[in-house]
């Protein structure tokens, strides 16, 4: 499988189980989480934990992955 994203990551994983040996093979499941940032304007200036340029880290990789790994 050719692969031409500079990030990321396929995992293919072949089973063993009874379903792998049915006629047709195995079922396919596809699941995919994102960690890209959006560039959306810091509009918090009151917090002391806002960003410090104009742009804040708006992005939602810590739910996106722990939802990856549970399903995983």
């Amino acid at each position: 499988m050719k692969v031409c994203a500079k990030t990321g990551l396929i995992v293919d994983i072949k089973g063993t189980g009874p379903a792998s040996k049915q006629e047709g093979g195995c079922k396919t499941v596809a699941i995919r989480a994102d960690m890209d940032g959006l560039p959306i304007p810091e509009n918090n200036p009151e917090l002391p934990y806002k960003s410090k340029t104009d742009w804040a880290h708006m992005c939602g990789h810590d739910g996106h992955m722990a939802m990856l790994l549970a399903a995983a």
